[in-house]
């Protein structure tokens, strides 16, 4: 089990990978302070939290220590522009194992255009997918831990501009284009 102290900060990680069945699809629902609104069941059995744990509570209480904070740094910045995007994640468990995801995180507006919420919906990502990524964001990670986010936001800048490749969701696109299309074919944005 993971250890929490008062403050929520984690004190002993667990590395049991969960593997999530390829036909469940997580959905969640967070309002623009990134608190949790909706969820849906498969959800709250993957993060293994329950209703009174989740509701109102700051979606970063699923958020993995080996994710860099350059990438939420670019999933905040393009969603707050109004435009949804593709992440690959690495979430942690109430239990402290983890799982990796790849989330289309979707802009709601209300009826005068105003971003009111974001749905996250999530599918297990691919093996291949986490392979190609894991480099990437341990190089973040370094960057983040010997200097600062901002380390670690120009590496990413740099590494993407060096690829010819616009954006953050855009190298994501590119690495799942194929498997992501059949993933989330059945949903209508």
């Amino acid at each position: 089990m993971r250890i929490l102290s008062d403050t929520k900060k984690l004190i002993v990680p667990f590395s049991k990978e969960i593997n999530l069945s390829k036909y469940k699809e997580s959905i969640s629902r967070i309002d623009i302070n990134g608190k949790i609104i909706y969820y849906n069941h498969i959800f709250s059995q993957i993060s293994g939290y329950e209703k009174s744990e989740l509701l109102r509570s700051s979606y970063t209480i699923l958020n993995h220590s080996d994710m860099p904070k350059a990438i939420f740094y670019f999933i905040w910045k393009t969603l707050l522009a109004g435009n949804s995007t593709y992440a690959l994640i690495k979430n942690f468990t109430k239990e402290g194992d983890y799982y990796w995801q790849l989330t289309k995180f979707v802009v709601q507006k209300d009826n005068k255009n105003s971003t009111v919420s974001f749905v996250l919906y999530g599918k297990q990502a691919d093996k291949e997918h986490i392979k190609s990524i894991e480099p990437l964001y341990k190089k973040l990670l370094e960057k983040e831990k010997k200097s600062s986010i901002n380390s670690s936001i120009k590496y990413l800048l740099e590494f993407l501009n060096s690829n010819n490749i616009a954006s953050y969701n855009d190298y994501i696109c590119r690495i799942t284009c194929q498997k992501r299309h059949k993933l989330f074919s059945s949903l209508i944005f």
